[in-house]
C-alpha cells in the first residue's frame, strides 16, 4: 500500500501559530483591489484631491 503525503489546503495549524500582523498581510495579499483602486481614483475626478484614495 502507497501512502500519499501532502499538506493540507487550509492547514489552520500553520496560520494560527502566525502573529496578528503577519495573519493581517496574508488576508490583505489575498485580497483582489486593484480594480477598485482604479475604479475609486477616476471617481475621484477634479475635486479635493488631499487625501489619495490607496492611503484612505
Amino acid at each position: 500500500m502507497i501512502i500519499i503525503s501532502q499538506m493540507k489546503l487550509f492547514a489552520w495549524n500553520e496560520i494560527q501559530t502566525l502573529g496578528d500582523l503577519e495573519r493581517l498581510r496574508l488576508m490583505l495579499d489575498s485580497m483582489p483591489d486593484e480594480a477598485l483602486m482604479r475604479t475609486l481614483e477616476c471617481r475621484l475626478g477634479k475635486g479635493r484631491d488631499a487625501d489619495p484614495v490607496r492611503a484612505i
